[in-house]
């Protein structure tokens, strides 16, 4: 048993803010051994937290703005997973709400305000087309569509809700070596439908495609705890790439732009609980906000 598919915040990788308005600020993202399957008919239920402060924003027609600049996330996720199989290979049903709030938000002094309320859904159906768990080889496939039923308010600088459709589709290779280490690579493309209720004159939001690329080194450390149970440290790397938006045809100066680095411990203290923290920092990023610190907590149960 090494874990589960995907986590859901993505530290707010193009929140629309200031003159553009809103956005969803929760993305597709995940941790290590996420892709390796768990046994038929394993039921998985998750809880998340996550924290993020962030202190600087980039418009890529305005530039960048530091002074007087800030916003923070403060994100729950609920979520439930079922693994089974079907032509002897595993797949997985995956269902998330995310809720909570963003606060303090401004750029150069210009009061945002602060978002509640619930994010938009995600239902995802994943399948492993190569399962060898001799070889600690698998590689996988999902589809991840987001509905927009989140909390949205048109007359809101920031927004925890879309209000528009977005389809994600990942492809995950998973691999051990040396007894100790996994690797862990993804790479997604997010396709985005139009937000047509966008600001006080309801004007039109489009994007372009956001692609994304994720790898995460992970070293088993169970011999250094003196448990049979696993447990590892891991550090990672996460790129998002694309993702221009407009307002009716106009470049805002907003995409998804982002790079950032991970580490992670998790660790199982018992069969059935595995309790995992998570820490990133956003290295560089080019139309939306910076993260300087994001915290990610989790707990899970199997049954």
């Amino acid at each position: 048993m090494n874990t589960f598919t995907k986590v859901v915040l993505k530290g707010c990788a193009g929140l629309m803010v200031g003159i553009v308005g809103s956005v969803s600020c929760l993305a597709i993202d995940y941790q290590p051994g996420d892709w390796v399957p768990l046994p038929p008919e394993t039921g998985v239920l998750m809880g998340y937290y996550e924290f993020g402060t962030r202190n600087e924003y980039n418009n890529t027609i305005t530039g960048t703005a530091k002074n007087n600049t800030h916003l923070d996330s403060n994100i729950g996720v609920a979520r439930y997973l079922y693994y089974n199989e079907v032509f002897h290979h595993p797949y997985v049903l995956d269902f998330i709400v995310p809720f909570g709030a963003l606060t303090h938000g401004e750029i150069n002094g210009k009061n945002l305000g602060s978002a509640s309320g619930l994010g938009d859904p995600i239902v995802s159906a994943g399948f492993w087309f190569i399962n060898e768990p001799k070889q600690r080889r698998y590689l996988s496939a999902a589809d991840f569509l987001t509905l927009p039923l989140g909390t949205y308010d048109n007359q809101k600088a920031i927004n925890l809700g879309g209000n528009r459709w977005q389809n994600d589709v990942q492809l995950d290779f998973t691999q051990g070596f040396l007894n100790k280490f996994t690797i862990d690579v993804s790479g997604d493309w997010i396709y985005y439908w139009n937000n047509t209720d966008f600001g006080a004159a309801h004007g039109t939001l489009s994007q372009d495609s956001t692609f994304s690329a994720y790898v995460w080194l992970s070293y088993d450390i169970r011999s250094v705890l003196r448990t049979q149970l696993p447990a590892n440290v891991s550090i990672g790397y996460a790129g998002t790439f694309g993702g221009i938006q407009k307002l009716d045809g106009i470049n805002t100066g907003q995409k998804t732009g982002e790079e950032q680095i991970r580490f992670t411990y998790s660790q199982f203290v018992t069969p059935a609980w595995q309790f995992l923290i998570s820490v990133n920092h956003d290295v560089v990023v080019s139309g939306q906000f910076k993260q300087d610190f994001g915290l990610v907590l989790r707990v899970t149960r199997l049954f």
